[in-house]
Parts: structure tokens; sequence; C-alpha cells
């Protein structure tokens, strides 16, 4: 019996909770228009206070085997 492990996809949209000092990652989300009404709800009940602010940006996750590859890749030969 063969497993068959399935690959995350690598495009995201990150959903952050930006303060003036600091900068949380609150989820993660593969689908734009989940993300941006996952930020919606959140905007509307989750008490944001002054200096606060929820964003949605376009992430990219490299797969750890893909940053290896590319490490080894740049190795002096």
């Amino acid at each position: 019996m063969h497993r068959t492990y399935l690959r995350l996809p690598a495009h995201f949209f990150r959903i952050s909770l930006h303060t003036e000092v600091d900068n949380v990652t609150l989820a993660l989300v593969p689908d734009q228009n989940h993300a941006n009404l996952i930020a919606q709800l959140l905007n509307e009940h989750y008490g944001i206070r002054k200096g606060e602010t929820i964003t949605v940006t376009p992430t990219v996750i490299r797969h750890a085997d893909d940053e290896a590859e590319d490490n080894a890749k740049s190795l002096p030969k």
C-alpha cells in the first residue's frame, strides 16, 4: 500500500494585524475572496483599537525541500 501526500498550495493570502510596534499573522487562507471576507469580519467584530489595522497580502510559502534545493544550487563548487 502506497501513501499519497498532497502538496499544499504555495500561494496564500496572509491576514495580519498591524500595530505600531508589532505585526501578527492571524491566518493563511488559500482563497482571496475568503481572506477578504475574514478580514472584513475581523474589522467589524474584533474591536480594532486606534493604530491597529487588519490587512490581506498575497504570500508565497516555500516548501522546505524547495529551500534545500535552492541552497544546494547556490553553494560554490
